[in-house]
């Protein structure tokens, strides 16, 4: 019992704002209390605005905020008056020392990471490597509604690595539950899971353990949170295929066969990487099937689009799949999406 009641007085203190705060609050009370009881018993018999207990607190109150609200009459009156105005500035300063210092340890412990961030709809990006800072850059060169989102770094660092200033930063292990959902991952919209090389002495085998943990763990709190993750090593692909993750990115592949092809068709990494940055020319953007086009083939896609949006359609969306350069005579459903190239966001 005795240890269930220091818990509990010391969840209480914590969550009242700290021990120089909950002191500063329980010496004004006491003084208060005993204030306001001796003015109520000394007064009650001959002072007419002393009409209760109350009319005694009140008083005290409004004697430590102000100036007294009504004179006193007797000697133990007047000397309850006179120790307040005596200890109210040394109790003023107190209180406000107490609440500047608890102001003062909330932001250092932001900066540290080791407070709770309280979001919805975010962004949350476990680990970090350099591509961390592309990824935060390449959002905000955005030219919609996702510039602005709030994004939450979940990793084992000391201070937040990104200044930006829409950057949360959460330290801790993007395995654990905990720090997840100190990162408000339940309430997040999306998760970019790096191959994270923030832990010294760390190899691709270990990375993509470890990225493989974080996307079983986050699968695990919020099923419906879109996952984006890197992967490092092609041969452990199978393993993420067995999650539910949205979208799988190898790294190393990517790359290799970006490298590849650039060496045979000069001028393609230019063109992939001004299709795929912001806001360099051309991006790629999905977009929902207009009713002009529903029944139409995709020739008619084709056509449509070039001629009302100046962009180009690629490929085409059904119930979760894909078909890249369909044939001109594939017809397009309502539902459909269609992914274009274009200098903006087409409105459709």
């Amino acid at each position: 019992m005795g240890r269930t009641a220091g818990r509990w007085l010391r969840r209480a203190t914590k969550m009242a704002g700290g021990r120089a705060l909950v002191a500063a609050i329980v010496v004004l009370l006491v003084i208060g209390l005993g204030c306001a009881i001796l003015v109520y018993t000394t007064e009650r018999a001959t002072n007419p605005e002393m009409t209760s207990i109350g009319s005694g607190f009140f008083w005290v109150f409004a004697t430590v905020v102000d100036d007294p609200p009504f004179p006193v009459e007797s000697g133990a009156s007047r000397a309850a008056m006179y120790a307040l105005f005596l200890v109210k500035p040394g109790l003023w300063s107190l209180v406000t020392a107490a609440i500047a210092s608890q102001l003062l340890n909330l932001v250092l412990k932001r900066n540290a990471g080791l407070g709770r961030v309280k979001l919805k709809d975010h962004i949350v990006v476990l680990g970090w490597s350099g591509k961390g800072t592309e990824i935060v850059n390449e959002i905000r060169r955005r030219d919609d509604a996702d510039s602005q989102a709030e994004v939450v770094v979940v990793a084992a660092l000391e201070s937040n690595p990104s200044p930006d200033p829409l950057v949360h930063f959460v330290s801790g292990d993007p395995t654990h539950e905990a720090d997840l959902e100190r990162a408000s991952i339940r309430d997040a919209r999306t998760a970019i899971i790096l191959a994270d090389n923030s832990y010294p002495g760390i190899d691709a085998e270990d990375m993509d353990s470890r990225t493989l943990l974080a996307t079983l763990a986050v699968e695990a709190i919020n099923p419906s949170c879109y996952t984006c993750v890197e992967v490092v090593q092609s041969e452990n692909v199978p393993h993420f295929k067995r999650t539910s993750a949205d979208e799988l990115v190898v790294s190393g592949r990517l790359t290799g066969a970006l490298l590849a092809h650039s060496a045979v068709t000069h001028g393609l990494s230019k063109i992939v990487g001004d299709l795929i940055t912001f806001p360099e020319e051309n991006e790629f953007y999905w977009v929902n099937v207009p009713h002009a086009l529903d029944g139409k083939t995709f020739g008619d896609a084709l056509t449509w689009f070039n001629d009302h949006h100046a962009c180009i359609a690629i490929s085409l969306e059904r119930d979760g799949s894909h078909v890249t350069n369909p044939p001109a005579a594939h017809r397009i459903a309502g539902g459909d999406r269609v992914l274009v190239i274009a200098a903006e966001q087409p409105r459709v």
